[in-house]
């Protein structure tokens, strides 16, 4: 149950967010075909797009032992074919030492051959690479421009990271206004950081908003349904 003195008597208490960030891109287009017919599709017929699901699949453990080698091998052969979701994937494992060495080198590479197709995943790993600085110079603009497009693409994920770089004003120039649209964004997706972050701008009446403490209520309440780890949701 959240704690209403606590929220009456702190005044803004917005969630900033802590440490790196990375996605995983786990949309199947397969998702509803069996697994031995997917095979068939990845073995026979080469198809890149079932190669990737199979990575999917092994690499989250859906229908299968979960098994990260095994998904590290389809993803190698779908991103062979230039599959953009496959190259993101590759990145990730390349960049989170997920059966191979660490080389941020090469999980910059995977991620620019994605991010070249507008895959929304690349994007936004390409995007936390170049916020937090891993394998390259901090370039916290370059961060933004390639937050935007993926969260343009509607990524959850991007929409809220985009949201806090305005919020805290991390490398950019600081706009509660530009904060707020992207929360709301993430926030109709159920995105729980963003909901909570969009309550505490209602309850204070920023960022263009009225104060509303009724929808202030209701959004902080989803976020911490949602698993924010804050005082007030204590």
């Amino acid at each position: 149950m959240m704690n209403m003195k606590k929220l009456l008597t702190t005044g803004l208490l917005f969630l900033f967010l802590a440490g790196p960030a990375g996605a995983q891109a786990v949309e199947e287009s397969l998702k509803n075909v069996p697994y031995d017919e997917v095979l068939k599709m990845a073995t026979e017929n080469n198809d890149p797009k079932a190669q990737y699901d199979l990575g999917v699949r092994y690499f989250e453990g859906e229908g299968v032992e979960k098994d990260p080698l095994k998904a590290r091998e389809w993803y190698e052969k779908a991103a062979a074919q230039g599959h953009s979701g496959a190259e993101s994937n590759l990145g990730y494992m390349y960049e989170n030492a997920i059966t191979v060495e660490q080389d941020y080198a090469k999980a910059k590479e995977y991620y620019e051959k994605g991010a070249a197709k507008n895959d929304k995943y690349a994007l936004f790993n390409l995007a936390s690479v170049y916020k937090e600085g891993r394998g390259v110079a901090k370039d916290p603009l370059k961060a933004k421009e390639l937050f935007e497009k993926s969260a343009q693409l509607g990524l959850v994920n991007a929409q809220y990271h985009l949201g806090d770089m305005y919020l805290t004003g991390a490398g950019i120039d600081k706009d509660l206004n530009k904060a707020r649209y992207w929360f709301e964004k993430a926030a109709e997706q159920g995105q729980p950081e963003s909901q909570f972050n969009l309550g505490i701008m209602y309850e204070n009446g920023i960022a263009g908003l009225k104060r509303d403490h009724n929808k202030a209520m209701e959004l902080i309440e989803k976020g911490c349904e949602g698993g924010v780890e804050h005082q007030i949701c204590q």
